[in-house]
Parts: C-alpha cells; structure tokens; sequence
C-alpha cells in the first residue's frame, strides 16, 4: 500500500510541474488531491494566492535565484514525493513553495512532513527556543550528539522617495544566522574552528587532524558537513 501511495504522489506532483507557468484554478483536482494525499488522510500543504506590496520593493523574499530546484520529500508517514524544477525557500514566510500560477502558489506544510531534501540540502521543521517556535531551517551538520542549523530571514532596508538618491525603493535583505543543538541546549553558532572543536570534545585532535590532512576549512559548510562526517565514524 506504501508503494502505491509513492506512486500516486509522483503522479500528482508531475501535473503540479506541468501547469506551473500558466494561470491555474487554485481550486483544481491535481491541487486539492495533493493537499488532502498525505498520512491519515493528512494534506502536506495547500494553494494561496500572492499578494503584491503596496509599493515595489527592490530584491527577493526566495533564498535560491531560480525556482528550477529539485526536492525529495520525506513524510511522517512513511511517504516519499519527488519534486524537479519547480521550488523555492520564501524566507519571509518560513516556508516551501512551488509555483501553480501566476499569482499563486503551493504551500508545503511541515506539520505532516519530517523533512525536505533540497539541491542535496537538508531542511527540517525545529523548535528553536531563541526564536520562541518552529522554524524551517537547513542542516548544515547533524551527529548523534550534535547538530548545527541555518535559519535564513528576511529584512528590508528601507529607501528614499527623493529622485536624487540611489535607492529610491525598499529593498529586501537575505539574513543567515547559525544554532547549534546539543542535548536540550539550542544556541546560537558561529561558524570558526574553535568552536566546533569544543562541541566535538575528547574527539576535537583527531577532527583537527583530519581536517588539516584534507586542507578542510571549519567555516565552510560543506567542508564542515564532511568532518560531521568523519566525526560518526570515530
């Protein structure tokens, strides 16, 4: 039954692909089965309609420059959904979209999803409690003792009506900042050796050492994905 209810999300998903550039009734069947398809009868998101701002604001509220991005779907229930070409990270909102329309969108709903892998990057649903709720962050590292997350916010810089200045709109601004998770400590992290060492403990020498050996640089991402790595195998 498991295999079948795979089957029929991809089905509903590769419609959803296929009319992404046209004006779409937010209220169609591929829409309304993808929202309700889920465990128990549970939806993984649903259709709204995008409102633009009173006044144009220069910059975007999408963490990726394009919405052609590829994304695995793993739900609480067991359920897989794979996605190609059509999603995107609104850091205003927190949240997973695709576009249905030319106004509208598809909003993934992470209540009934356990996490998202996009462009081979993975994005879980947390309490954070410096924020005071859930939020959708990244995973930038994740041990059994340990795990390090990106939340990305928007601000907007605010601009001048005067036509002699440069900026005459609001513009958005991308913000980034780092948590680090271990055990019910949840903090803010900023990415430098000294740091990770410390989470890494009796470990820190031989992670120091491996990541000289492969000229690996602790404020770098991926290179810090690679000694998360290394770290489970010791």
């Amino acid at each position: 039954m498991k295999k079948i209810a795979i089957v029929v999300m991809c089905v509903l998903a590769t419609s959803l692909y296929a009319q992404r550039d046209d004006a779409v009734d937010a209220n169609n069947n591929v829409l309304g089965a993808l929202a309700s398809y889920g465990p128990d009868g549970a939806g993984v998101g649903g259709s709204s309609v995008v409102f633009n701002p009173s006044r144009p604001i220069d910059g975007s509220v999408h963490v990726f420059d394009t919405w052609r991005n590829n994304a695995i779907i793993q739900t609480t229930g067991g359920m897989t959904l794979r996605l190609r070409d059509n999603i995107n990270l609104n850091a205003k909102r927190n949240v997973f979209e695709s576009k249905i329309g030319r106004d509208s969108v598809f909003t993934f709903d992470f209540t009934n999803i356990e996490k998202m892998v996009v462009n081979n990057k993975t994005y879980k649903n947390i309490f954070s409690p410096v924020e005071g709720g859930y939020r959708l962050v990244e995973v930038v590292a994740e041990t059994s003792d340990f795990a390090i997350y990106k939340d990305y916010k928007i601000d907007i810089k605010e601009g001048n009506p005067n036509p002699m200045l440069a900026q005459q709109n609001d513009k958005y601004l991308m913000k980034d900042s780092y948590y680090v998770k271990k055990g019910r400590s949840f903090k803010k992290f900023k990415l430098k050796k000294s740091n990770f060492l410390k989470l890494a403990g009796k470990k820190a020498d031989q992670l120091e050492a491996y990541a000289d050996k492969n000229n690996l640089n602790f404020r770098d991402e991926k290179d810090l994905e690679k000694i998360a790595s290394y770290y489970g195998t010791l």
